[in-house]
């Protein structure tokens, strides 16, 4: 195991504990770190995220702590990735969309449903299927407002 996956893996236990200041500073290494592979900068960038749901306080941007704008960078680092994917979906509950951020980015979770309905879809296996079926409703609510 290399050292930035060490650190991933040290971060990722750190949100699981609830002790997110820990983990976005090992995160911020890692995304900061020449060494680090794009999935690796994607993988720090996606836990960002989870962390800063965590603790909104420790947003970069004090005006905009969503994190759905750590899922965002991190899916230009890896486009196809799943798991980031199913996060910007998720990153529109009701409380997500209470933040102006997530309001106005309507549109990132219509291209991520879209990525995972017609590119995706049959690497999924059936949980996620059934998970992105229960997006549906929302994907053509806000398919409805775009036009």
């Amino acid at each position: 195991m290399s050292i930035i996956e060490k650190k991933l893996t040290q971060a990722e236990i750190f949100c699981q504990n609830y002790e997110p200041e820990l983990a976005i500073s090992i995160l911020n290494e890692v995304i900061a770190d020449s060494n680090s592979t794009d999935s690796e900068i994607a993988e720090a960038l996606t836990l960002k995220g989870i962390a800063v749901d965590l603790a909104p306080y420790l947003a970069e941007d004090q005006q905009n702590y969503s994190a759905l704008i750590y899922f965002q960078k991190a899916l230009e680092y890896d486009p196809h990735n799943i798991y980031i994917l199913f996060n910007i979906l998720s990153s529109f509950s009701c409380i997500d969309m209470m933040q102006e951020y997530t309001q106005k980015n309507k549109g990132a979770f219509i291209n991520a449903y879209d990525v995972l309905k017609n590119d995706l879809y049959d690497t999924l296996n059936e949980k996620l299927k059934n998970d992105l079926r229960k997006f549906s409703s929302k994907y053509n609510k806000f398919r409805e407002e775009e036009f």
